[in-house]
């Protein structure tokens, strides 16, 4: 499961950033993350999945001089799986300690999240990867997995046999992972994720990257990935919420707080920019960039 000596010497510290791109991405949002991931991890690769369909991917990888993946697959959910495989597979080329996965509606607001993320992994061998897991950004307590349940349910009872091939393999790696602690559902919310190399390493050797049988399944990219890691022995941790001082400060779908207290409790990795109350996303970036040009 894990890397042996010698390769864990050969391990650099550098991290690495895999960002997959969609059709619908505004480039000066994407410039924008770009720049945050430079300003407070400047020796960091970046990855860019072009899946824009109309090269936006290259032309910012020129701009940038940043690796760009084009996107075999179209779409979310299995897609998306697919397309990250090969950012990950990309990542494997060149060694790094920590692989950070953004959405492009996700920004970089400070540095420490390498140290203690690396503090983490190196006080559990088992943990494969870190952030929003069952602990949300505005409560203690579980984040609920009810959508999650529902879908791998829903995917087993009705559209699992519509491809046998796949669903054999996806009931022996849930049989696998009950074994590990999995819970059904368990994952981390898909918008920012940090991986250790070692799990990225153990997913491409257990051919568990790049699976058509798992795109198959229609399920989430987070959810079929969080699954492969239990199976193969690693389990997930919590990166950050209102009430302690690990870096994430992530939610779905808007920012959970406004961007003032976000960065005033350090949070250093933050998802999503794309609305919080009153405030777009325009809004939101300039705060951010804000503070930087602060610093």
């Amino acid at each position: 499961m894990s890397i042996n000596p010698e390769e864990r010497r050969n391990v650099g510290s550098d991290s690495v950033f895999v960002i997959p791109i969609g059709p619908n991405c505004r480039p000066e949002f994407v410039t924008d993350t770009i720049d945050s991931i430079r300003y407070f991890a400047p020796m960091a690769r970046i990855i860019l999945v072009d899946n824009s369909r109309r090269g936006l991917g290259v032309e910012l990888g020129k701009c940038h001089q940043l690796t760009v993946v084009e996107a075999r697959a179209r779409g979310v959910f299995g897609g998306l799986y697919l397309n990250l495989s090969d950012g990950f597979r990309e990542a494997l080329t060149r060694p790094f300690r920590i692989l950070v996965r953004l959405d492009t509606d996700a920004l970089i607001a400070g540095s420490d999240f390498e140290v203690k993320a690396i503090e983490l992994f190196d006080s559990d061998m088992y943990l494969g990867s870190l952030g929003s897991f069952r602990i949300g950004y505005d409560r203690i307590g579980v984040r609920y997995a009810d959508w999650a349940k529902r879908q791998i349910l829903l995917y087993l009872a009705v559209r699992a046999w519509t491809n046998p091939w796949a669903a054999q393999m996806f009931v022996g790696l849930l049989l696998r992972a009950r074994k590990h602690g999995y819970m059904l559902g368990d994952s981390i919310q898909g918008g920012a994720a940090i991986y250790r190399y070692e799990a990225v390493m153990a997913l491409d050797r257990a051919a568990l990257l790049g699976r058509p049988e798992l795109s198959r399944t229609g399920l989430q990219e987070d959810y079929i990935v969080g699954l492969c890691l239990y199976s193969i022995g690693y389990h997930l941790g919590e990166f950050g919420n209102k009430f302690d001082d690990l870096p994430m400060g992530v939610n779905w779908g808007s920012l959970q707080a406004a961007p003032q207290e976000l960065l005033e409790l350090g949070k250093s990795i933050v998802h999503s920019t794309k609305n919080f109350e009153g405030m777009d996303e325009q809004a939101i970036r300039n705060e951010f960039r804000s503070a930087r040009q602060e610093r």
